[in-house]
Formats: C-alpha cells, structure tokens, sequence
C-alpha cells in the first residue's frame, strides 16, 4: 500500500469526524440563537465566542499550512520527489491546515452537547 493511501485516509477520517461535530455544533448554536425576542445573553455569548474561535482557528490553520508548506518545499529542494511524496505532502499541507478547526469544532460539540444535556 503507498504512503500516500494512509495520508489519505487519516485525512478523510478527520474530515468526517469534522462534518459530525459541526452538525451537532450548529445544531445547539441554532437553538441558542433562534429565540422569538432576538439573541439573550447566552445567545450573544455563544455568537462571540464563535466568531472568536473561527479567527483563531483561521489564523492558526495558515500558520500550521505555512510551516507544512515550507517544511514540503525544503523536501523537495533535497532531491526528487516520486508522485506518492508529492500527494503525501500536498495532504499534509492542507490536513494541517484544517487540524486547528477540527480541534475547536469536536471542543464546542461536546461542551454544547454537555451543557443542553
């Protein structure tokens, strides 16, 4: 099996464990958020701490893809690279790019999931 076939299949079971969170995630933020008088307390706390979270997730996943990328081109400047070391490190670039939300969504997922609970 090449290396690559791993590298992609860690990367899609994090994606699937993303898209599970973010479902239970926005299923709670709703119910915080869709109240008949506007957002109450909870509500704006919950939509700040969102958007709050999204910016550092942004930001530490460019961060993370930078040091994958370059970390990728100082290989690549070595030696040769076969089309497996070329997929294997394109992944790399983007799951550790991706890694920073996943961490947050899973986080919010269970602290709203324990708090409706």
């Amino acid at each position: 099996m090449p290396r690559f076939t791993g590298s992609a299949l860690n990367a899609a079971a994090l994606s699937a464990s993303t898209a599970v969170a973010a479902g239970i995630t926005i299923g709670h933020r709703l119910a915080l958020m869709t109240t008949p008088f506007g957002l109450d307390a909870a509500g704006q706390k919950e939509a700040v701490r969102m958007v709050a979270e999204k910016l550092g997730a942004a930001a530490e996943g460019s961060i993370a893809a930078t040091v994958e990328a370059s970390r990728f081109m100082l290989r690549s400047a070595c030696g040769p690279m076969s089309p497996d070391d070329l997929a294997e490190g394109l992944v790399a670039i983007g799951v550790a790019a991706a890694r920073p939300a996943a961490r947050r969504v899973k986080a919010n997922a269970r602290r709203l999931a324990r708090a409706a609970g």
